[in-house]
């Protein structure tokens, strides 16, 4: 019955998905078809990583907590229980509200994780242990299981305890103070959740290697991703140059892309890139710059820097009395990196993003009309499957919970277990 120890539950029950013979997906299914993952996380970070994972094929159950669901679905402009920020995380996957905290919805997520390839939770270490369904836990009814777990500063250290939200990592991992404002040196965060969108990537990442390396053998394993150890690994790359090479002691800044800034033109801004020797001249060529041959190589723009500030000012002045739209065309012209600073509401008419087709409009049965963007990674053999919406609160909880051995939906929703 549910509810049972894990052992005995290992025991007794084969689990919903174990139930249905594993077939080899045929060759052109998409690339995680018949791949079981179940989510017990909320907010951003895990559930996005379980929601790649669904866009891509795999079969993702949510499991959601009773009393308003994923805190998730109340974030931003919503409509229907279903956000922007949730629609786009949770897409794709099946949902189930269930009381984990009592002995029966206990009892369905180990019946689930019996059959399932992968479970990501963020719970704050401990809880797992509390509500009994951590890593050993879910070993003893499935020991090829993979657990995939997101915490913000990591399961052990001093933090390990803290709270942690996105804004509250940028400033631990160095973010914020990368982007202080140059006169005042107040730190700005960057203006999106990016620690909790690079922990998501790198935790599918992870959850796809360790499904690799089961298949060679290795079996199930914990795999631990902190949201503070991928956000200053991600601005460690190419932030840090000085503190990575120790010995240094020339003139470059730790951060080149601290060079990137913002050029105004008559009717706009737009921001240009002239990296190579190459891209200079053609910088100056396209905005009737004099190019001064003592500025012809990078290491010439590096010795003689007065100079070359002075010619940026000039190329600055140039933009200035051009618009947008002509100093793209020239720079077009002259095969000089560059693009238009494009607003959020823009992004669906944007000339390339428009040609790919990468935005798409549909119906939401609980949010209405919808523009999302699609998944940005395409298969040419096994195209990913993925379906557009996000689930309404326990839209999906009977399908799921019937499945069960031996599950009465209507006792379980009785007693408060499901809704």
């Amino acid at each position: 019955m549910l509810g049972e120890s894990p052992a005995s539950v290992g025991a007794t029950r084969a689990g919903p998905w174990r139930s249905a013979a594993r077939r080899r997906p045929s060759a052109d299914a998409p690339p995680l078809a018949g791949v079981r993952v179940l989510d017990l996380a909320t907010a951003l970070a895990a559930p996005l990583a379980a929601g790649i994972l669904a866009e891509q094929g795999a079969d993702v159950i949510k499991i959601e907590p009773p009393g308003g669901g994923d805190v998730l679905r109340h974030v931003g402009a919503a409509i229907g229980g279903v956000s922007g920020i949730y629609q786009m995380t949770n897409r794709s996957k099946r949902a189930a509200t269930v009381d984990i905290g009592t002995e029966a919805g206990r009892g369905i997520v180990l019946d689930l994780a019996a059959g399932a390839d992968l479970v990501f939770q963020n719970f704050r270490p401990g809880v797992a242990d509390r509500l009994g369904v951590s890593y050993e836990h879910l070993r003893a009814v499935n020991p090829d299981v993979i657990l995939v777990s997101v915490t913000g500063f990591g399961p052990t250290g001093p933090y390990a305890d803290r709270p942690a939200y996105d804004g509250i990592i940028q400033a631990a991992s160095g973010i914020a103070a990368l982007e202080a404002d140059v006169g005042t040196g107040e730190p700005h965060n960057l203006r999106h959740t990016v620690s909790d969108k690079l922990t998501a990537l790198t935790a599918v990442q992870a959850a796809t290697a360790a499904l690799l390396a089961r298949e060679r053998g290795a079996g199930g394993q914990h795999v631990e991703v902190a949201m503070l150890e991928v956000s200053a690994s991600f601005l460690w790359v190419d932030a840090a140059g000085r503190e990575t090479l120790l010995d240094y002691d020339g003139p470059q800044r730790s951060d080149p892309g601290a060079h990137v800034k913002p050029m105004a033109c008559a009717d706009g801004w737009m921001y240009i890139v002239a990296l190579t020797d190459d891209q200079y001249a053609g910088l100056c060529r396209a905005l009737e710059v004099e190019a001064d041959e003592r500025l012809a190589s990078m290491a010439g723009r590096h010795s003689n820097r007065g100079l070359a500030r002075q010619v940026w000012r000039e190329i600055r002045d140039r933009l200035a009395a051009l618009p947008v739209k002509e100093a793209c065309t020239r720079l077009e012209s002259c095969d000089v990196p560059h693009s238009p600073a494009v607003a959020v509401p823009d992004l669906p008419d944007h000339p390339q993003l428009a040609h790919r087709e990468f935005f798409v409009d549909s119906t939401h049965p609980a949010a209405g009309r919808m523009r999302q963007s699609r998944p940005p990674v395409r298969f040419s053999g096994t195209p990913a499957d993925w379906r557009p919406h996000a689930p309404e609160p326990g839209r999906d909880t009977d399908e799921i919970i019937a499945g069960l051995c031996g599950a009465d939906v209507e006792a379980l929703r009785a007693g408060g277990v499901i809704f």
